[in-house]
């Protein structure tokens, strides 16, 4: 059973992979956005230069979404980064701490990614990166 289990893995995540036969867009048809949702109510306001503004718990970790918009209606992948490096401790091992999931496919054009924030964080600001294809689109969080 155990030599079976990577061959079906390898069957049930087919769908998720791009087509290496499928054409990639040309550069004139691709086109990509992103934004962030606070579908938990934490408060956040987008003020007039498209920059974000978040409330944290001070007490935990505050869980956003990132939506990515291709407008493509191939399942596809969009990478996430940020503009600052994070750590995070147990009180014994010190380690990266990714606030946003690397990665992300689509579904019917919108691909979603978490985004958590730590307490530690309020008063800072973020920069949020979406890349698809050769596009990156990226929002601005100041963490209150």
């Amino acid at each position: 059973m155990r030599r079976l289990l990577p061959i079906l893995l390898l069957f049930a995540c087919d769908n998720l992979v791009p087509n290496d036969n499928q054409q990639i867009p040309s550069e004139e048809e691709l086109s990509f956005r992103i934004e962030m949702l606070d579908e938990r109510n934490y408060g956040m306001v987008l003020d007039g230069n498209g920059d974000y503004h978040i409330d944290i718990s001070p007490n935990h970790q505050s869980i956003f979404k990132m939506k990515g918009i291709t407008g493509s209606s191939r399942t596809e992948r969009i990478t996430w980064t940020k503009n600052k490096s994070y750590s995070w401790s147990n009180g014994i091992v010190v380690d990266d701490y990714w606030l946003v999931n690397p990665s992300s496919y689509t579904r019917e054009g919108i691909g979603y990614s978490m985004i958590g924030f730590m307490a530690e964080m309020i008063g800072s600001s973020v920069i949020i990166y979406g890349h698809y294809y050769s596009l990156t689109d990226s929002v601005v969080i100041h963490i209150q």
